[in-house]
């Protein structure tokens, strides 16, 4: 597998790209709802824009393939929302920072100099911490 182009997360005022994907939890269930990729960079066929707002993940934006090859966008999975409470998340969503110490072609592995780590229940962040790469 290719090395994946993250989902963008706002948080603190600052934009970060992701190395996780919290729609999946929801498409999980969701199996009527299908994407095609464009990219080997996005074997999921969308990308997805979040936003913490008063400890809650919100899904903000999202721009997708359909399998009849049409772009969609947040419509698509939410009719006539601006924005979705992401209250199926539950999990660490991983913001890789710094400068890339080691690149691995593949998903979201390669290695940065430190990762900050959102912890999530339900949509809601419980807790933020940060891991030092550069001392392993």
């Amino acid at each position: 597998m290719t090395a994946q182009i993250g989902e963008i997360l706002i948080f603190k005022g600052k934009q970060m790209r992701m190395a996780t994907e919290p729609l999946m939890q929801y498409l999980q269930n969701k199996k009527e709802i299908k994407f095609i990729s464009h990219s080997t960079a996005c074997w999921r066929g969308y990308c997805g824009q979040w936003e913490i707002i008063d400890n809650k993940l919100y899904l903000t934006e999202l721009t997708g393939y359909s399998p009849d090859n049409k772009e969609v966008d947040l419509n698509y999975l939410f009719p006539d929302k601006k924005q979705v409470f992401a209250d199926w998340f539950s999990g660490e969503i991983r913001i890789p920072q710094g400068e890339i110490l080691e690149y691995v072609h593949l998903g979201y592995a390669s290695l940065y100099e430190k990762d900050l780590f959102l912890v999530f229940e339900n949509g809601i962040l419980l807790r933020e911490y940060e891991v030092d790469n550069t001392q392993k």
